[in-house]
């Protein structure tokens, strides 16, 4: 590759490593094969657990480590193309075996710490690491006593005045009404609207692909805000509400 491929700056890989190429008599650049064995040893001085890679992956893509939806970003740990090259990796991420990217993911940890993974990271309370820092898990929150009836019932009244009184701004609609037409093809809004809806507490699959799934979760969320739209379709109303209507 003459040049590498830049990962979106917000959300993983923000600037991909650079490695270096070794040359071979005649001003070949040499293959770059190394094995399993050989790469989790190499970055065993600044690994994480591979329990926070599990933990890791299943925010980033579900756990499915050889997840490819076509949107730039492979493998469990969502790797761009351009990082992974730059790692020295060959081939494509999610054609790794799981501990090759584990290694891969290891490497870049070494350098950047969780950095690179910045959202799901700060979610799993991931932190540390990188020119050789220690890593370590949050350790989880101590326990307090929990709060009388009366204090939930007066905290869970000021939670649901400030949504009302301080509703998100939407994203900017693309105009294309998403629909089950639109289960093969790969679209940022649908993925887009899936993340939001998930974050709201749906149980949907973020992939970016408005399938059968995705309609009958529109179909309920528009009838649930009473919302004008076609049943088991995200028009710019049903696409607003996932950010402005209160969380129910």
């Amino acid at each position: 590759m003459s040049a590498l491929l830049f990962p979106r700056k917000h959300a993983r890989h923000a600037k991909p490593a650079t490695a270096p190429k070794v040359l071979l008599a005649g001003g070949l650049a040499a293959a770059f094969a190394v094995t399993d064995a050989a790469l989790v040893a190499g970055s065993a001085s600044a690994a994480a657990p591979n329990s926070a890679w599990e933990r890791l992956a299943e925010c980033e893509s579900r756990g499915n480590w050889s997840i490819n939806t076509g949107n730039g970003y492979y493998g469990g740990l969502q790797f761009n193309l351009g990082t992974w090259r730059g790692l020295g990796f060959d081939g494509y991420p999610h054609q790794a075996s799981k501990s090759t990217q584990i290694a891969a993911a290891n490497k870049l940890h070494s350098q950047r710490g969780f950095g690179p993974w910045p959202a799901c990271s700060r979610k799993l309370g991931l932190r540390g690491g990188g020119g050789g820092g220690t890593v370590a898990a949050a350790q989880p929150a101590p326990r307090v006593a929990a709060p009388a009836p009366s204090a939930r019932r007066a905290a869970a009244s000021r939670a649901a005045s400030r949504s009302r009184t301080a509703a998100a701004v939407a994203p900017r609609f693309d105009g294309h009404v998403m629909s089950v037409a639109d289960r093969s093809r790969f679209r940022a809004a649908t993925l887009q609207w899936q993340r939001q809806m998930r974050a709201r507490g749906w149980k949907i699959g973020v992939d970016g692909y408005f399938g059968p799934q995705s309609a009958g979760i529109a179909k309920r969320f528009a009838a649930q805000k009473g919302l004008r739209a076609t049943p088991g379709t995200v028009n710019a109303a049903v696409f607003a509400a996932a950010w402005t209507a209160p969380v129910t």
